[in-house]
């Protein structure tokens, strides 16, 4: 491998709804990291890969080199689940067995859901702190999946803190009775420890995600209403979860060479939508990819289309920094700040329409889709400040007395 030409590792993560390209950008922009002399990683923490296939070339569950300065890697997560879950699956699958499961049973239900993916972002992690790439791209899950992905560190924290070190505790003094008595397999030291050094690495995996100096997410769309407003919703999870975003990318734009008049239409629409894209994901850059004429495969119209996209630009360089939306979580409440430089006080008007928050100030009018926490409270006040815009929800009765 090649020198490293950066002094601190690069992680960028693509999501995006479903069929909308993501591993096409994602694959797209490791082959543009890699031309430009970049040591590149790409991965998939989807379970159907499918990065091969637009390489078109193998790829094995350890990195494997495509071009130089790029390697890719489709990970086995069976071997994943050896290499992070042994102890507590064996535990588990033995546990199963016991009480009637067969054994091929036993070993899936013994995978808890989410743990294959949470298991796809720790080899990230592993790669990251190794140093023997510059850029490590990762093609995620569509965006239901990502953002169940992107929650289990804070679940696997809540356990940790509220229950682990009691049910160590009972355990640890209950057994020596309770196998006199229970015939079912009972939880040793080593299967707590082994908890405890995942907890570890996953809360280590946070802070690499949460880090904007180390980790960027883009949010990859394409001009249709529908997949805006998903895209919409994804940004605003992202910003209530503190993942760095500094960039959406609009895929699959029907180019100005297209002049057949059975297109005219769809390109009214897919321009309608764009300026619906830049009233939505402002101040956020949209960098933008054509329909191109073919199917994009292999690494020379990958890496054509990565030209495209990021035009002169870098594509390792931070594109945005800074939160535009923040949420807070308060007793009984939630508050949505919104940063809006250049705007006077008198200008802004805010009301909420079915699960959208509209901004409207002078000629211009931003729908925000709220995350569903919000859109299914009612707003106490909305007041601007310090070129802040906050507005202040009621959080619903059941989330209260948690």
């Amino acid at each position: 491998m090649n020198q490293s030409k950066r002094k601190n590792p690069r992680v960028i993560l693509f999501t995006g709804k479903g069929g909308v390209g993501k591993t096409t950008v994602s694959a797209a922009t490791a082959a543009l990291c890699a031309e430009m002399g970049y040591r590149t990683l790409v991965l998939s923490t989807d379970s159907a890969h499918s990065l091969r296939d637009s390489y078109d070339c193998f790829i094995d569950n350890e990195p494997t080199r495509i071009m130089e300065n790029l390697h890719g890697q489709e990970i086995d997560v069976t071997q994943q689940i050896v290499k992070n879950w042994g102890p507590i699956h064996k535990f588990f699958q033995e546990f199963l067995q016991n009480r009637g499961f067969g054994n091929i049973v036993a070993e899936e239900l013994a995978i808890f859901p989410g743990m294959e993916e949470i298991f796809n972002l720790l080899e990230v992690l592993h790669h990251y702190k190794s140093g023997l790439y510059d850029v490590i791209v990762i093609d995620c899950a569509p965006t239901s999946d990502t953002a169940r992905l992107l929650t289990i560190p804070d679940i696997f924290k809540w356990y940790m803190e509220k229950i682990f070190h009691i049910e160590r505790r009972v355990m640890k003094a209950v057994r020596p009775v309770a196998k006199r008595f229970v015939e079912i397999p009972l939880p040793e030291d080593e299967v707590f420890q082994n908890v405890e050094m995942l907890y570890g690495r996953v809360i280590d995996m946070k802070e690499l995600l949460l880090d904007d100096n180390a980790t960027s997410m883009r949010v990859v769309f394409n001009p249709e209403k529908m997949v805006i407003k998903e895209s919409q919703r994804t940004y605003a999870f992202l910003n209530l979860f503190r993942f760095p975003i500094d960039a959406v990318i609009a895929n699959r734009i029907l180019p100005d060479e297209i002049t057949d008049p059975y297109y005219g239409k769809w390109k009214e629409i897919q321009s309608e939508n764009m300026g619906l894209a830049e009233e939505s994901f402002s101040p956020l850059p949209i960098l933008k990819c054509k329909l191109w004429d073919r199917e994009v495969v292999g690494i020379s119209m990958l890496a054509g289309v990565g030209r495209e996209i990021y035009a002169n630009e870098d594509p390792t360089r931070i594109f945005h920094k800074g939160k535009v939306v923040e949420i807070i979580e308060k007793p009984g409440q939630y508050e949505l700040l919104f940063h809006l430089p250049t705007v006077e006080k008198e200008d802004v008007d805010v009301f909420v329409h079915g699960d959208e928050l509209v901004i409207k100030f002078r000629n211009f009018r931003r729908n925000v889709v709220l995350p569903r926490k919000l859109a299914s409270g009612k707003i106490i006040e909305a007041n601007f400040n310090d070129q802040t815009l906050r507005v202040r929800f009621h959080r619903t009765t059941r989330e209260s007395k948690r």
